[in-house]
């Protein structure tokens, strides 16, 4: 019997996927757990129709991103941060301070795509990474005192 399963199942395949099991073993065990549903027309749609949703998803979050990259290389991001004469932040700047700074500029960034691979505690010239599936662009970002 053909199914589709509606989560990953251990030693038979992922969420989405189409597989072809015994009857007995989808009849008594996947479809009534709800980790499968038989592999009908209207289901197999409906199964096309969401992973063209979800592809549509994955493009247009991708040109969100790649437009915000192009952004920020027109424009130097530059956050002023309250810091002592030695130059070393009262407070550390997170992700959060960054995409708030690259949304003021108009650059549309998620705290997830940003990297930071030390904290940043201190005033100057900071190496971050904007990521987003297999992209990944370093990016300069400058500290200044307030």
């Amino acid at each position: 019997m053909k199914v589709i399963l509606l989560r990953d199942v251990a030693k038979m395949g992922r969420r989405g996927q189409v597989i072809e099991i015994p009857d007995g073993h989808a009849l008594n065990q996947l479809i009534p757990k709800k980790w499968a549903e038989a592999a009908t027309p209207a289901n197999m749609k409906k199964l096309q129709a969401s992973q063209a949703g979800v592809a549509a998803s994955a493009s247009a979050k991708h040109d969100v991103f790649s437009a915000a990259v192009e952004v920020l290389k027109a424009k130097p991001l530059t956050i002023t941060a309250s810091a002592n004469e030695q130059g070393h932040l009262f407070k550390a700047i997170h992700e959060s301070d960054i995409v708030a700074a690259a949304k003021a500029l108009g650059a549309n960034l998620e705290v997830k795509s940003i990297s930071i691979e030390t904290a940043i505690k201190s005033v100057g010239e900071h190496t971050i990474v904007l990521k987003h599936q297999a992209m990944q662009v370093p990016y300069t970002v400058t500290i200044i005192k307030q």
